[in-house]
């Protein structure tokens, strides 16, 4: 729709007591627009890649595009819906669209991008094709909505005449250059040169150059106004220069604005991030500030940005709708380094060396450093044997202006099992039932002992031969069991025989003293009484009374064994005549002083007398049994032969027995 309204048609009170009218107005939903779509003014073409359109497409699709002979498949996106401010919204608008789009029926807002190869560069203009007179008109504003995504070869331009159309120029504040805003914003325009004139015209210019990077949507202009008596001086709005370039993910700044002219109470001035191109195409809100002028907005940037070094920064207002221009200067954004997330782990004593970066949680970065509880550099491997427990702290030292990160491991050390060394150990058969914690070789000696796999039985240590046990003392907290082999030789004792008292008459032949020992082991040696070596065979017609020795030489632990013969060497005259007549009596030995007999048949023993070699009796103590048995105690006699004489149910009988003192 056109209108081209007198001063005195339509006055509407805004901006304190100032009256505005309307002089003219298009909405495109007139059958007749009053612009001429696709001229050549300002160095345009009227064909070429793209073209200008008046529609209500909004919806996008796909085609088929010709490059040099191959069909090349594109899709061009919806362009967005129009907001309730728009007089029609999502009626007709005037807009670009790519050629090759069009043919294939897809009508929306688009452009070829100029590429150099498949799309030429080229300017496309659309011009009013009436005149507007503002005589006797100040303050004279241009309003209109639009939208344009476009880059940074793409873009669109305002242009103004005040001939007629013979002669362009272009305008440049508050925006030279329309791009980077994908959804529809309002913009105004008030320049000194609009007031007074009696041929005022606008025209609009899509800059197709050739670029790397471009989007959809093309130029779209819709709800064009020129408006007489608004402020001679326009509202502007300009981003400052911020004190850095380079920033981090989470950080925080203060980015600086000029807003010159007049801004309603309530506006608000909100700075608006791009993404890492620098486009602005979905500008993120990083802060803002309710204010009439100009100031600062304090801003942070959110955790998710994509690292980048293109970013630019802007700022906007929405009464007026002002959009200021990027800051000059590209930003760097980079994520903080994280050292990871703390941890706390459990190690047990003699435990292989863990590295504690491998137990942080998180991504830590690998640019840091570890400090030992008590602040002192380490390398990052924790040794069990030789390292304290305690707080162990990574901190990240990275490239960048962003600030390091620490983490922390608690380390606790619990004691390891620890069954000890390897042991091989012997044992004679004949010893006392040993107590195998003992033979433990630094290790604990609360472990188990395991047999050819089970606790229960263990060997019987009393027989020779050779065994294999497995010593495990168990883990706790999770700590591993630790096993130390155990390998016991049982040592078969030597043997020398059976102890006795021994008569022999002189006149017997010799005597070869083993056989008095029932089974003695071979390889013994004799002793006589006097302690000299003896050969072991007794000549009784040269020989001496007393104590002879065998002894058998055990193999280590087993001790030496010796057994004893106290022989006695008789003339076999007077007393002895008794023996042949009396009853049987044997000598079982001798203990300490006491000397046992026993009948061989159960006789009942009713006195005892003791008498040395010289027939002489001597101080002797006798416990009697009924059994036939008799101990008699020599403890005040001296070594040597002694004869007793019993007297029994059955007579009176003798024995001789070497009293011996050892």
């Amino acid at each position: 729709m056109f209108r081209i309204i007198s001063s005195a048609a339509l006055a509407i009170a805004t901006h304190g007591a100032i009256a505005q009218t309307v002089l003219f107005q298009e909405s495109f939903e007139s059958g007749t627009n009053f612009f001429t779509l696709n001229t050549t003014d300002v160095g345009s073409t009227s064909g070429g890649a793209n073209t200008w359109l008046v529609n209500d497409v909004y919806v996008g699709g796909d085609g088929l595009a010709d490059c040099i002979g191959l069909e090349l498949p594109f899709t061009i996106p919806s362009t967005a819906g129009q907001p309730g401010g728009i007089d029609t919204p999502n009626g007709n608008y005037m807009h670009t669209a790519s050629s090759e789009a069009a043919a294939d029926g897809v009508l929306c807002c688009s452009f070829g991008a100029a590429d150099g190869f498949c799309t030429d560069a080229g300017n496309h203009f659309a011009a009013m094709s009436n005149d507007i007179s503002t005589i006797g008109s100040t303050g004279v504003a241009l309003e209109f909505w639009w939208l344009c995504q476009g880059g940074t070869a793409n873009y669109g331009e305002v242009y103004y005449s005040l001939d007629g159309g013979l002669a362009w120029t272009l305008i440049t504040l508050p925006v030279s250059q329309y791009k980077n805003q994908s959804s529809w914003v309002q913009q105004s325009i008030t320049l000194p040169a609009f007031s007074g004139a009696a041929t005022l015209r606008f025209g609009f210019r899509f800059v197709n150059g050739v670029g790397l990077i471009a989007a959809d949507p093309g130029f779209g202009i819709d709800d064009i106004k020129v408006i007489g008596g608004v402020d001679t001086e326009p509202p502007t709005l300009a981003t400052g220069a911020l004190v850095a370039s380079e920033f981090c993910v989470g950080g925080n700044f203060v980015v600086p604005y000029t807003a010159a002219g007049s801004f309603s109470a309530g506006n608000t001035f909100t700075a608006q991030l791009s993404d890492a191109t620098g486009a602005f195409g979905s500008p993120l809100i990083i802060g803002s500030v309710v204010a009439a002028a100009s100031g600062t907005i304090n801003c942070s940037l959110p955790g998710g940005l994509t690292p980048g070094t293109g970013y630019r920064v802007r700022v906007v207002s929405d009464l007026p709708v002002l959009i200021g221009e990027p800051n000059a200067v590209d930003l760097s954004i980079a994520i903080p380094p994280s050292a990871g997330n703390d941890a706390s782990i459990q190690v047990c004593s003699g435990q292989s060396p863990i590295n504690l970066f491998l137990e942080l949680g998180g991504t830590p970065e690998s640019c840091g450093s570890w400090t030992t509880p008590e602040q002192i550099a380490f390398s990052g491997i924790f040794d069990p044997d030789t390292d304290t427990q305690g707080i162990y702290t990574y901190t990240t030292n990275c490239l960048g202006a962003c600030p390091q990160d620490q983490a922390n491991v608690l380390v606790s050390i619990l004691q390891s099992a620890s069954a000890g060394n390897d042991v091989q150990a012997d044992l004679c058969a004949n010893a006392p039932p040993s107590v195998l914690s003992t033979y433990v070789d630094e290790g604990a000696t609360t472990g188990q002992f395991f047999y050819q796999g089970q606790p229960f039985p263990l060997p019987n240590f009393a027989v020779p031969g050779n065994y294999a046990l497995e010593y495990v003392v168990t883990g706790g907290a999770g700590c591993p069991n630790d096993t130390a082999d155990f390998m016991f030789t049982v040592i078969a004792p030597p043997d020398a025989g059976t102890s006795l008292t021994y008569t022999v008459c002189i006149n017997a032949p010799p005597l070869v003293m083993s056989t008095l020992l029932g089974n003695p082991g071979s390889g013994g040696t004799w002793s006589g009484p006097s302690g000299t070596p003896f050969s072991g065979t007794l000549d009784p017609a040269s020989g001496l009374d007393g104590l002879y020795t065998y002894t058998v030489t055990g193999i280590a632990p087993c001790a030496d064994d010796q057994a004893f013969v106290a022989l006695v060497i008789d003339p076999c005259t007077g007393i002895s005549e008794l023996a042949q007549q009396g009853p049987s009596l044997v000598w079982r030995g001798q203990i300490g002083t006491v000397h046992s007999l026993i009948s061989g048949s159960e006789l009942i023993v009713r006195s005892v007398q003791v008498m040395d070699a010289a027939g002489r009796v001597v101080q002797h103590t006798v416990n009697l049994t009924q059994n036939g048995s008799v101990a008699i105690d020599l403890h005040d006699a001296a070594s040597g032969v002694y004869t007793m004489l019993l007297g029994t149910s059955k007579g009176l009988g003798t024995v001789r027995v070497h009293h011996a003192l050892f």
